[in-house]
Order: structure tokens, then sequence, then C-alpha cells
């Protein structure tokens, strides 16, 4: 269509009536159209040329027409003098157009009528109440037709109009001079036309007086982008009630007969898609999909009728308001006058916006015809908006809000939904959602997130915890999570039946201590659960007003009735903080009170018999005494059957934990993991012996440090332990006695004991000769970790070696923080383990003689190196601290020439021994070691000369694909300090005390700030080169692997499954071995094909390659340190994950005294992840904190699969 022609449709005044073979009576079609809203304050013009124009139509018609019986007159325009108005009209409307306006459809909602009123079926007609404030009083008329609403000022003027109302049969007809000449004063009496497709909405007008009214909003005419309304008052409710009824059946039939192709212009479209983006794209990668309402905002409570004046002025041109439905959110959105032709970037608009998860109420009625809703939006802490709107389309607003709570909320109940969305007349909905992987808990985070406006936490799945799968949200480096944050975690989880557990390990969450939320609807606290089971009122009232962390823990535990097993291990960050902060700033009764706020929703639960959780672990957190005793009575209880506590590092005393031990036999049973160490409480001996004596089912037992033994009974009798099957065991810090020691012994050689695969022995005074007793008794070459580290071994060492030479014990040792009094009992250590032919897994870090190493101690060493041909897993670390160090000496870097004719050591890890004094012994034994895949050396303190040493022979060895020669800190230690060398060989004046601890503030000027910067860029450039070096070594490798190399086809010992072996001892190992072992197992070898990457010649690394990588590295403008530089900055994570994207920061390489599964960080597919922790030196592992709880394991599960259905965890023993 042409933009002549479109102008020229959107008067309808110039539209002619067509000829309509009547027979009876001639029909007059008005030359007439909507008053200008913008000259509405110049009336007198508009009529004027109205009435020019319509007398010299009719003259027209008179002058030369003849007339005929039985046919219908058509007005037609002659040249007369009100051409000029009307050509004056096309000249405006034209003036307000711009050229470039992309022209609407005419079938849109502010296109013009084009059908004459003649030929419209009417509807309903009749009058409205008359209006007693003006002087003359006239009752105005109403007129419903199929295509349109008009308001007349008087019957007549209607009657003239539509002919239909004329006269009833028997009176006699007007003939066309009257038709003519009642036009005339009908044309300045028709006060509004609403074309039905324009309107937006209908309703009862709500004002505070009693009046019978109903409003109406239409869009305004083309080319206004606007709304228009006006009030219409009836003298009866009746009367009201069937004009409502009328118009809304009226317009429903019209939208049915000609759909609006696009109730929303083009430009307003963009501008509403680019808001929404710009609120939602964060969570979600793809393009928003919106759906756009408009509605009518509704005012409630109006306390007088409009005058004459108002009702005017409502009906001019004023903003337009849309309803959006985003992805998760929704939006009101007003749009202040403007144009079709607008640009999207120029349109005044005003937004709000809220989250679809926060939506408390959705009221409405499809029994009538009210076209309004009442939404409610609350998020956590805040105060509720309602939203008070009426549309059209409100019952497309209903469909697309309960569809897309449905979306987002997919494990909700169906009756929560009705309580939500209070729709009268509609039955309960049966919302179906499909694709919702992880029972929609991605979709539903996201919803959550972008309603409380705030970022995507990180979270992973564990698809091989016992209970399976479990979610688990990933803690901040150096942050917290907001508390709006963590409420969408736990609204997301809320009635999720798909997972079985959910952990909090390590995740603050003190933000939410102490808080309340008084909601006014109790939408906080879940009264009944997913299968329609309900708490008592009491217990009810007593979760409505108390805290929020106690409201959301009930509701995880009780609602989806899926939860098997919590984790909550330090969920308060009381480990994370420093020892000067937690001796400073720490409040354990604050702390006490906030876990009571954890723990009393899930015990009260257990009280009433309704709770599905048989796991708990709150290592790590105070607990309060009430708790305890509290905790105590339920265990005895024979409803309650709790399968694992895990109660490490609470702070609980003698009087508490002698509670606890009480109480635990009443779960005799049905236990099967205990860990109440690191408490500072001591249990009398006879009191946990007769705890012990009574578990029936026990595997992980951990009470380290409980107890203190007595000179003549063991531990646990004989016969009681002789009927357990573990898997783990740990009795640290417990001087064990003989008697334990034989029991321990006896216990080793039973059929019960082959699942036993972790036994940590630390600390508990055991001499060689005791050990070797018990390593006798494993056989040789056992299937086993064993931990001995720090115990006296130089009493009996003599039977230890001649233990391990003849291959008794485990084929995993750990050894550490051992101190001999005598050099001899460390060679003879060493010289044992030269000959022994089952370990394979070997850790003495820490571990060291009296003084400085001799020649002959290194020497034992060195032909350790040179002989041993089992070992593939080797640490040999010291130890410095402030107090105390456990280092070899400068001379035990001659050791390390050795390395050169190793053929069998595959990971090594040789920290703080002081190896920069001699770097050239450690350089040598790279460039010469054929077999080392990963090179541990943090903590020597290494310089920038030492540094490019070290990768200059690096370059000569093709193996080593994982090389950590700094920490993050040490690296930032070692390059700050050489830059401060440099500021003070030169002084300009002598610096004061205090300046030269000031490196940040110290400005460097002139020559020693560009040699400062020149020295940054070497030691980036040396890390860029140790980078291209060591992806050289992995392509290498990938070149050459064949699928006899994976994970799964290597070969282990018998009664193990492929590749187990090497999973365990790299996860006991830790470090770069887990690192490198991760990135083997996820990427199975293919057949060796030439690649299109870098070319590499010989051994050598390119120089071009080199080059681009410095350059790229300087650009950055800061320090950059690749992956292989450090070691804490590992490849990809152990387990499927979803994230917010960014990768986690680096923080130190992990000891080997913790396992990997305690150091998983957050899994980010293809970015680099930490299996570290905060330690930055050896310690004796009791640590209450090193091994608590289930550990998760590390087999990624991709978040998209498909997932089959869960099977309920049975009672079989699981080898580790």
């Amino acid at each position: 269509m042409s933009q002549d022609s479109w102008k020229r449709r959107t008067l309808t005044s110039l539209k002619p009536a067509p000829s309509v073979s009547s027979g009876t009576y001639s029909t007059y079609e008005p030359l007439i159209d909507q008053p200008d809203p913008y000259e509405s304050k110049t009336p007198r013009v508009l009529t004027r040329a109205l009435r020019s124009l319509s007398n010299s139509s009719i003259d027209s018609i008179n002058a030369s027409s003849p007339r005929r019986s039985g046919s219908m007159r058509r007005l037609q325009k002659t040249q007369s003098g009100s051409s000029s108005m009307i050509e004056r009209f096309h000249r405006r409307v034209s003036r307000d157009i711009p050229s470039t306006m992309s022209l609407p459809d005419m079938d849109s909602p502010a296109a013009p009528l084009d059908q004459p009123f003649s030929s419209m079926d009417l509807v309903h007609w009749g009058h409205l109440k008359t209006d007693a404030s003006i002087l003359k009083p006239r009752s105005e008329y109403l007129v419903l037709t199929d295509q349109c609403l008009v308001k007349f000022g008087s019957a007549e003027a209607a009657r003239s109009v539509f002919p239909q109302l004329s006269q009833p049969d028997g009176q006699p007809r007007r003939t066309t001079s009257q038709v003519a000449s009642s036009a005339k004063s009908a044309v300045g009496e028709i006060r509004f036309e609403i074309p039905l497709r324009s309107v937006v909405a209908v309703f009862n007008e709500e004002g505070a007086s009693p009046r019978f009214g109903i409003e109406i909003w239409w869009f305004s005419q083309l080319p206004r982008l606007a709304y228009r309304r006006a009030h219409l008052f009836f003298s009866l409710p009746k009367e009201r009630d069937d004009w409502l009824a009328s118009i809304y059946r009226t317009c429903r039939a019209k939208l049915r007969r000609a759909p609006v192709s696009s109730a929303v212009p083009e430009n307003l479209r963009i501008r509403i898609d680019h808001i929404v983006a710009n609120n939602e794209s964060q969570f979600s990668n793809e393009t928003p999909q919106t759906l756009i309402f408009p509605v009518a905002k509704r005012v409630v409570g109006t306390s007088h009728k409009p005058n004459a004046a108002e009702e005017a002025q409502h009906t001019a041109d004023g903003s337009s308001f849309y309803f959006v439905v985003g992805p998760c959110m929704c939006y009101l959105v007003e749009v202040l006058k403007a144009e079709y032709g607008t640009p999207a970037g120029d349109l005044r608009v005003k937004y709000s916006h809220f989250g679809t998860v926060t939506l408390t109420r959705f009221r409405a009625s499809v029994a009538s015809c009210e076209q309004r809703f009442v939404m409610s939006f609350r998020s956590p802490f805040g105060r509720e908006t309602r939203l008070d709107l009426a549309s059209i389309h409100y019952r497309r607003v209903i469909e697309a809000m309960t569809r897309v709570d449905r979306i987002l909320k997919p494990m909700w109940p169906q009756h929560f939904q009705q309580i939500v969305f209070d729709i009268k007349g509609l039955p309960p909905p049966l919302q179906l959602t499909s694709g919702n992987d992880l029972g929609g808990v991605e979709r539903s985070l996201e919803a959550y997130c972008a309603a409380f406006h705030v970022d995507m936490p990180r979270w992973t799945v564990d698809w091989h915890a016992s209970s399976q799968p479990a979610f688990r949200l990933l803690p901040l480096e150096d942050a917290q999570y907001s508390p709006l944050q963590l409420m969408a975690v736990f609204r997301a989880l809320r009635y999720n039946s798909f997972f079985k557990a959910i952990s909090f390990r390590d995740v603050d969450l003190s933000p939410l201590a102490g808080r309340k939320d008084y909601s006014p609807f109790g939408e906080g606290v879940v009264c009944a659960s997913l299968n329609g089971c309900e708490i008592s009122e009491d217990h009810c009232d007593d979760l409505l007003q108390s805290p929020v962390l106690t409201q959301e823990f009930h509701a995880l535990a009780f609602a989806s009735e899926s939860i098997r097993s919590i984790d909550l291990a330090n969920c308060l960050g009381l480990v994370n903080k420093r020892p000067s902060q937690m001796r400073m700033s720490t409040d354990i009764s604050h702390l006490r009170r906030t876990s009571s706020e954890i723990l009393r929703s899930i015990l009260m639960l257990a009280r009433a018999g309704l709770c599905m959780c048989h796991s708990i672990n709150m290592s790590g957190n105070p607990l309060s005494p009430a708790d305890i005793d509290d905790l105590a009575n339920i265990l005895v209880l024979d409803h309650v059957s709790f399968r694992k506590l895990e109660l490490s590092g609470c702070s609980l005393g003698d009087a508490d934990l002698s509670k606890l031990w009480a109480g635990i036999p009443g779960q005799a049973h049905s236990l099967q993991t205990i860990d109440t160490s690191g408490n500072h409480g001591i249990v009398k001996c006879d009191l946990l012996r007769r705890g012990l004596d009574q578990l029936r089912d026990i595997r992980k037992l951990n009470i380290s440090g409980n107890t203190r033994l007595d000179t003549g009974n063991p531990l646990v009798d004989e016969a009681t332990i002789n009927g357990w099957t573990l898997t783990e065991l740990d009795l640290s810090g417990i001087a064990l006695n003989d008697a334990t020691v034989d029991v321990l012994a006896s216990y080793l050689q039973t059929a019960k004991s082959q699942h036993l695969r972790l036994i940590r022995l630390n600390k508990c005074g055991l001499t060689s000769r005791q050990i070797a007793k018990l390593f006798r008794t494993m056989g040789q070459s056992r299937r086993m970790t064993v931990h001995i580290n720090a115990n006296p071994l130089d009493e009996g060492i003599d039977d230890l070696c001649g233990a391990l030479a003849c291959g008794y014990g485990p084929w995993s040792l750990f050894i550490q923080m051992v101190e001999f009094a005598h050099e001899s009992s460390y060679i003879k250590l060493w010289k044992a383990l030269t000959v022994n032919k089952t370990i394979e897994c070997l850790s003495l870090a820490g571990s060291s003689t009296p003084d400085e190493a001799s020649s002959t101690a290194c020497q034992a060493v060195a032909d350790f190196f040179v002989n041993n041909d089992t070992v593939r897993f080797l640490d040999i670390s010291g130890y410095d601290a402030k107090l105390d160090e456990g280092r070899l000496g400068k001379e035990f870097s001659k050791a390390l020439r050795g390395m050169r004719c190793n053929s069998k050591i595959e990971h090594l890890r040789v920290r703080s021994q002081m190896l920069n004094i001699n770097v050239g012994d450690l350089a040598e034994a790279i460039s010469g070691n054929k077999k080392l895949h990963t090179l541990d050396c943090e903590d020597n303190d290494f310089n920038l000369s030492n540094y490019r040493h070290l990768i200059k022979h690096l370059g000569d060895n093709s193996t080593i694909r994982y090389f950590s020669i700094f920490s993050p800190q040490e690296l930032e230690r070692s390059v700050r300090r050489s830059v401060t060398t440099l500021g003070s060989a030169t002084p300009t004046r002598r610096a004061s005390i205090v300046s030269r601890f000031r490196y940040h503030d110290k400005l460097l000027n002139g020559n020693e700030k560009a040699l400062a910067q020149q020295l940054q860029h070497e030691w980036d450039a040396a890390a860029a080169e140790l980078e291209l070096i060591l992806e050289r070594n992995r392509r290498l490798y990938e070149e050459a692997r064949t699928p006899d190399d994976d994970i799964g086809s290597q070969s282990s010992g018998p009664g193990s499954a492929p590749g187990e072996d090497e999973g365990t001892f790299s996860e006991s190992f830790g470090g770069l071995a887990y690192r490198e072992y991760e990135s083997r197992r996820k990427s199975p070898s293919t057949p060796s094909t030439p690649r299109r990457n870098r070319s590499v010649a010989g051994s050598s690394a390119s120089a071009t390659d080199l080059q681009s990588l410095t350059v790229r590295l300087r650009l950055d403008g800061k320090l950059m340190r690749s992956g292989s530089v450090i070691s804490s900055e590992a490849s990809t994570s152990p387990t499927s994950a979803c994230a917010s994207g960014s990768v986690s920061p680096a923080v130190h390489t992990p000891s080997d005294g913790l396992s990997p599964k305690e150091r998983m960080v957050p899994p980010i597919p293809e970015a680099p992840v930490d299996y570290s922790n905060d330690d930055g030196y050896y310690t004796c592992t009791e640590d209450p904190h090193g091994e608590s709880g289930l550990q998760i394991k590390t087999t990624r599960g991709q978040i998209y699969d498909a997932v089959s259905r869960i099977e309920e965890e049975d009672d079989t023993v699981c080898a580790t």
C-alpha cells in the first residue's frame, strides 16, 4: 500500500458509503472522524471545518443527484470551498508522518475503520445516565455494533448516523431531505468512536462513590502510539452488567473473526526486546523470548466522578501500557505519547520489572466478563508490590503466567500453584513440562537470580556420592554469597525431588543468620510436602516465627521427601578464617546460634517422624549444648534411623561429647558412618567402648582424639570389630596400647577387613615394632592406604625395615612429619624402601634427620632413585615453619642426580628442600629423566635466573606435562623481591625503614621504572616459554597415545576395576598427579593423526611461537601466568557443573595431607580449576577437617545428559 492511499484511509471522513440496496428508505453515512486530540482545546476550528464539509457535500448531493425511489443515495465530494480544509487535513497528516516511517498493517489495533456505519450490525444500544452537573442535562446515547462502539450526545444523533435505529414499523419513513437535515446536527454529536479491534480493556469502574459505570481503554488512531480511555455510567447496575457483557462478547467475536496481526508496533517491540535482553541475557545464552500484552493500568478508589472537562482529557491521547512476560521476569512498560514512526531508541519508556518466581498471588476470574486481574510480587526481605491491570487478552495472560510459573518451578506441587493462582471459574490446570533435566533446577535458579537481581552462584552435580545425584553449591574464593543469592538456591531446590543429597560444604551461610522474613501469605513456610504430608499447626506456627535459615532447611528436608543426605560441613566460614581473625573476631556463641537455626529444623522433623534425611554432616560448625541434648534424645527414639553422623570440629566439650556417645547406641542397627573427631572434649574410655560394642553396621569410623585409653583394655573388643565391614578407620590422636594393636592386627587377618581401604594412625604413639606387626598381618601388597604420620619410629626400626623389605604392608604409604632421633634409622628406612617391590605411592614429606642430611643419607636417597623400580608417586618434600623445620639440608639436591637413571617414578614432589642453592642438580635431573609426568618443586626460593635455568633444561625433556615451580603467593613474592632489589640497588637518597616495606606505594622514576618494567616482562616471557614447552609435551603425548594408555585399560591388581589403582593413588597423592589423571580420564585416546598446530622442531620450542606468546602476555598489562606455571590452576573439573561462567581464582597448591576430593573447586567446562587448599606447608593429618564427611568422587556427568530413574541406595558395601 502506498503512503498516499494509507493517508486517505486514515481519514474515515473521506470514505463514501457504498450503495446498499434497501427498497424502503435511504441511509446516510456521516463524513466525520474522531476529534484530533492535539486540537481538543480549540474545537470550534474542527467543528467549523466539518460543518462546511458536510454542508458542501449535502448541497452537491441535492444539486446533482436525481431522486429515485428504492435506491440509496451516495454522498460525493464536490469542488466547493470546503476542499481547502480537506487539503489542509491531508497536509497535516503528511507532516505528522515521517517519510521513512514503516507503515503498520491496516489490521493493526490502531488502524481506522474502513467500513461504513450503514453496513454494520447493531448489537446493543441505549441511553447513558444523565449528567446532572451540567446546566441543560441531556441523556447521552451509546451504540454497540459488530465493528465499533460509538457514543452520541443524543439519541437523535445516533438515529441519524445509524438508520437502523429509525422509527419502528408503522410510522412514516423519513425522506432523503430529512435525513440530510438531521445529518448536519449529528456531525458534532459524536463524542467518540472506538473500533472493537482497538479495545485494550473494558471493566467495571472502580470509584469509591456508589455508581454504576464501566471504564474502557483503546488504542489511539494511527499514526499515534498512545491510549485513550473513557467512563460510561448507567442508571442501574443491571444496565451496566448487560453492557459490559455485550462489549466483552462482541470484542471476543470480533477478534475470532479477524485476529489482529500484532498489537505491538515494531519499534516498541524492538525497545522491549532490548529491555528484556539487558535484564536477563546474563542468565541465558539464548535470545530471550517474550510475550507482550497491551494492558490498562487501573486506578482503584477514585473518590469522585469525572466531570466533562476531565472526561475530555481522558479521551485525549495518553500513555500506553504493556505487560511483558520474559523468560525469568515480568515487566510493566509505560510508553509516553509517541508515534509509530518514532525510532525505537527515541521512545520515552518507563518500566518496572518483577521476578516471575516472586509472584505470591494472581487473582482473576474467567467465570464473568471481568477483564481485571491483580498480581502481587514480593522478594525475600522486601515489601509487596501490587499490580492492578486489565486487558482484553487477560485469558492469555493467565495462560502465559501459569505456564511460565510451571516451567520455572517444575517440581513444585500442583496444589501450591493453585494457591498462588486464584482464578475463579478455571479448573485446576495440568501443566506438564518437558526437558527439565535435574528437576529443572538450572532453569529455576536462573529465574530466581533474575528475580532477586543477583549473579548466578556456582554449583555442580555429583553423580557418585553415596546418595546420588547430589547438588553441591560451590564456595566463592575470598567472598561470600549474598543473602538473596542463598535464598535463590534454597527456593530453586524447594520441592525438587530429583536430587537425593544437598551439599553446602565450605559455603558460608552466615549472611542469612538471624534474619527473618515476615511474608503476608506465609510462602516462606512449607506446611505440606510434595506427596501431601502435612505438619502440625503448632509446628507451622513455630516455623512462622523462625529465622529464614530454619524455614529454608525445613523446606529442603521436608518438601520434596527425596533428600537423604545434607552436607553442611564448615557452612559458617569458620575454617576459612585466619588464626588471628579467629582469636580476635570469632564469636562462638553467635556461631552456635546460627548452627542451631540450621540443625533445629531437621531435628524437629526427625522427632515428628517426617524426615527422610538419614545423613547429616555438621563438621566445622560449633554446636550448642541445647542442640546436642536434643540430638541425643532423638537418637534413642525407635522411629528415628540415622545412617551417617559427622560432627567433627564442632567445639564439643566433655559433657557434650559424652551425651552424644550415650545416645549413639540407640542407632546401633542403622549407623554406618560416625565422625566425632577434632573436638576438644574427651569421652571416658568405658563410655566410648560401650557405644562401640553395640554398633553393628559401622563402615566409617573416625574418633580421632576422642578418648584416652587405659593400659590394659583395648579400645574395642575383638568380637565386636570382627563383625564390622569397615572401609575407613581413623584412630589418630589416641595413644594405642598393645591390646588395641593386637585387636587391629587380628582384624586385618579376617575376611571382613578386605573392604578396608584407608586407615589413619597418626600421632598414636606407635613404634616401628607395632607398625611392623600390623604390616605383616596385612600381607604383601595390601590394597590399602595407610597413614602413620608423626609416630616415634626409631624404636624397632629394624622390624619395620624387615617387613617393608619383604613386601609386607600397603601399596600406598604415608610416613610424614617424622623427625628421626637417629640418622641411621632414616638411612635404614630408605634402604628398605629401595628393595621393596610392593609400594607404589610413597610420601615422606616433612620427615628428616636431626641435623642436615649427611652424604651417607643423601647417597641412600640417590640409590633409591637408581634402584627402586616400583614407586610411581613420590613425595620427599621438606617442612618449613617459623619455629620448626624438617629439611634435609643443602647437600640433598645431589641425591636428585639419581633421577636421571630412574625409569619408574611418574610423579615427583620436592618442596621446601632448598633446591635453589644447587639448582643445577635439579636441572640435570630434569633434562636426563625420560619418565616423569609431573614435577612439583614449589617453595624452594627460586629467583629469575633459577627460573630460566630450569626452563632451559626442561626443553630437553619431552615427558613432563605438568611442572610447578612457584605457588601463586610465592611467584608474587619473587617478582616483588626482584623489583624491590632493583629499586634499592641505586637509591637516590637514604630511604627510611618504613618506606622499605612500602613496595606498592613506592614510585620508581626514570630509568628505575623502565628497568622494573623490563624485569616484569622477563618474568612474563619465562612463563610463556614454560607454557609453550609443556604444551608441546602434551601434544607429543597425545599423538603417541594408544587405547592401551587409557585409564580404563590400564592393568590393575586382582579384584579391582580397571584403572582403580591409578585413581586411588592420584587422589591420595593429590596436586599435579591428580590433575594429570583427570586430564587423561576425560580425554580418551584417538588414533594418532597429524595436527595443524604449532610446529615442533626436535625437542626445542619454536622461537616464533615463543615470541608471539610473550607479546600476547605483555599486551595484557599485568602479570599473566599459565596453568602450568602454578599447579593450583588445574584443568577441567571432576564433576558436571553449571556455573556463572567465571574462572575461579587460583589458590595454593594442595599438600598431600588432604584428598583432592576435599579440594574440588567449581567445575567449569573447558576452564582451569583448582584442587588446592590454603596450607603452605605439610602438617599432620589429624586435622579434624582434613577427611571429614563422605568425599565426593570425581566422575563427571554432563548436566544435560538423559538421566534414568534413580534407585534407592542399598546397604551393600562399596569399595572405595
